[in-house]
């Protein structure tokens, strides 16, 4: 469901979610990230670098989720960037005006027919 890899090189902690974003996930969401920042010191990344690509739905306790790690991170004075493909997540991020917290790197993905 989530895995997490440091980028040494670019200072960054790269989580990748592969489930929704929804309030029956929330909670595994929330014991992985935090699994995996246990795995990696504080002081070896600067950033969380959260792909959600494969994520297409997201709900109010999604959206409380990413503003809690968000959180979390400007207490810690890191760099927080989500990468996103779906249009519907992306609406409610801009709505959200999670750009105002986050780095939203948007592109949505080819539909293969």
């Amino acid at each position: 469901m989530i895995t997490g890899q440091l980028d040494g090189r670019k200072r960054r902690l790269k989580v990748e979610v592969k489930s929704e974003l929804t309030g029956t996930l929330a909670q595994p969401l929330r014991e992985g990230i935090s699994q995996i920042k246990k795995q990696h010191p504080d002081d070896a990344w600067d950033s969380l670098y959260l792909d959600v690509r494969n994520a297409r739905v997201i709900d109010s306790m999604g959206l409380n989720w990413l503003l809690a790690e968000s959180r979390s991170l400007r207490e810690k004075d890191k760099e927080f960037v989500i990468r996103v493909a779906s249009p519907a997540i992306n609406r409610v991020l801009e709505f959200a005006r999670f750009d105002k917290i986050a780095v939203i790197k948007y592109r949505r993905r080819r539909q293969l027919r």
